[in-house]
């Protein structure tokens, strides 16, 4: 089990030459809901346990962005944290959605980090829901030629909008840059695509846009064995590129409002 060290990621970069990648995630952090965090470094077929660490950020509405790096992890070995013990300021700041950036770092530079997973467990008296993160990506990217040079960018960002008797959908952008971000989503109608607008997301922030009106007023209405349901396609070309802001259907119960469950575009 990981530790909570003060070791800051600028002198663990300064000290090797070091492969990292990060993730950009959601959970929900109110007196109720508690989070936790389950991580797996995972250099694919590569064997051993090389020392891995972790660097865990969080930012949001009313949250003081801050970071703790947790030592003792290490390569093919699953790990994780409860995100209120490591950040007990959580219980009196967090009012709802609370943005995490994860960062795993491995000093063989020989190794590969884009095969690590990150999932999120959320438990509360009322229900419990785990989702995995959005795929990893590169920190630095390696050059063209380096063996490393893996990741591929599969086109656009897709996810699926479902309203009916027992589901609505929202769009979660978490953004945990530094700077603005303007989606630039689109989705498909009747008629043929459609952007529609969204406004902007701040920096280090996680916005949820629910997409109801979206599919109530251009979805296509389709018959089904629990009864009338609208689904939708939802895109964005942009979001692939980026390696600082990650998109997020959520799916909750139309009339509670709770999660029922999350999938990354």
């Amino acid at each position: 089990m990981s530790s909570i060290g003060v070791c800051s990621l600028g002198e663990v970069m300064e000290r090797a030459q070091v492969n990292g990648v990060k993730v950009s995630l959601f959970c929900l952090s109110t007196p109720t809901v508690k989070s936790r965090i389950h991580f797996f470094p995972s250099a694919g077929n590569t064997g051993g346990h090389h020392p891995v660490l972790c660097q865990v950020t969080v930012f949001g509405k009313g949250i003081e962005r801050r970071s703790v790096q947790l030592d003792g992890g290490r390569l093919n070995q699953p790990d994780g944290i409860r995100l209120e013990d490591a950040f007990p300021a959580l219980n009196l700041e967090a009012t709802g959605m609370c943005g995490v950036e994860m960062t795993l770092m491995c000093p063989q530079s020989r190794v590969s980090l884009l095969n690590s997973r990150i999932v999120i467990e959320m438990v509360s008296p009322q229900f419990a829901l785990a989702y995995s993160a959005a795929r990893c990506r590169a920190i630095d990217k390696p050059d063209e030629n380096s063996p490393l040079n893996v990741e591929r960018n599969d086109g656009s960002a897709i996810g699926i909008g479902i309203n009916d008797s027992s589901m609505s959908s929202s769009l979660v952008v978490v953004n945990a840059g530094e700077e603005i971000f303007r989606p630039d989503f689109s989705h498909a109608t009747s008629s043929g695509d459609a952007s529609f607008p969204i406004g902007t997301v701040g920096a280090g922030s996680v916005v949820e846009f629910p997409l109801d009106d979206t599919l109530c007023k251009t979805g296509s209405l389709r018959q089904s064995l629990w009864g009338d349901t609208r689904v939708e396609k939802v895109w964005s070309e942009a979001l692939p590129e980026l390696d600082s802001v990650a998109g997020y259907i959520l799916y909750r119960d139309p009339v509670t409002r709770r999660p029922l469950s999350v999938c990354a575009l």
